[in-house]
Formats: C-alpha cells, structure tokens, sequence
C-alpha cells in the first residue's frame, strides 16, 4: 500500500463513500478482541507512543497493506497464557474477516494473525475476576 493512501473509496450512484485506514484498524482491531483468548493488541511501543502522543485511541496492532486492488490485513495479538494459540489465531482471522467485510463491504484477500506474546494474569488481575 503506498504510505500516502489513508482511504478507500466506493463510488455509489450518490456519490462516493470513503472509508478511512483508521476505521478499518478499528474495526478489526475491536473484532480481534472480541476472541476469547486475546488479551491485548500488539504492536509494539511506536503505536503505544503515536496513540499517547497524538491522543488518539489505539488501533494498534493492525496493519493494512494494498497489493494489486487485493486488501490484506496484519493482526498482531498477545494471548493468554494456557489458551489454544492456533484455534485463537483461528477465530482471530474470521472474526477479523467477518466484521471488516460486513462493515465496509471490502473484500478482505488475507488477514494474517501474529501472535507477539503471551500473558500470564498477575494475582491482582485474578482477584479483580472474583
């Protein structure tokens, strides 16, 4: 995708409808959570730093990329410890798919899953489920 590009446009006998990047993000980056088993978004530190420093909600850890008219989508989740990483990554990629293509009308080619890490609950965490 060229670093320039921040939308896709759909022409509609109206007009044209655009569809923003960061729509897109959102809106997979809300689906992946949505995964039981996801504990967080990845991304790393420069999309933590961009989002505190721009004060903007987060849609860290998702990426899109253009090729040829086809969209394709990087997803990079930290799971839970002692959850399933495949059937996680599994569910990821369909809810990810199912909620972009419903909401946007694009036709998604991938969504890559990348899992960054795995999380083990603090006991403060384990108190606050009780």
């Amino acid at each position: 995708m060229a670093k320039d590009q921040t939308h896709r446009d759909r022409p509609t006998d109206l007009g044209v409808v655009r569809i923003n990047n960061e729509a897109i993000m959102t809106i997979a980056s809300i689906a992946a959570m949505e995964v039981r088993g996801v504990n967080k978004m990845g991304g790393g530190l420069p999309r933590a730093l961009y989002a505190s420093l721009f004060n903007r909600p987060s849609s860290g850890g998702v990426r899109i990329h253009m090729k040829e008219s086809e969209v394709k989508l990087t997803v990079s989740i930290i799971v839970e410890y002692g959850i399933d990483i495949p059937r996680v990554a599994d569910e990821v990629q369909e809810n990810v798919k199912r909620a972009v293509e419903k909401m946007t009308g694009l036709v998604l080619a991938e969504v890559d899953v990348v899992v960054e890490g795995v999380r083990q609950h603090s006991p403060i965490d384990k108190e606050r489920k009780i």
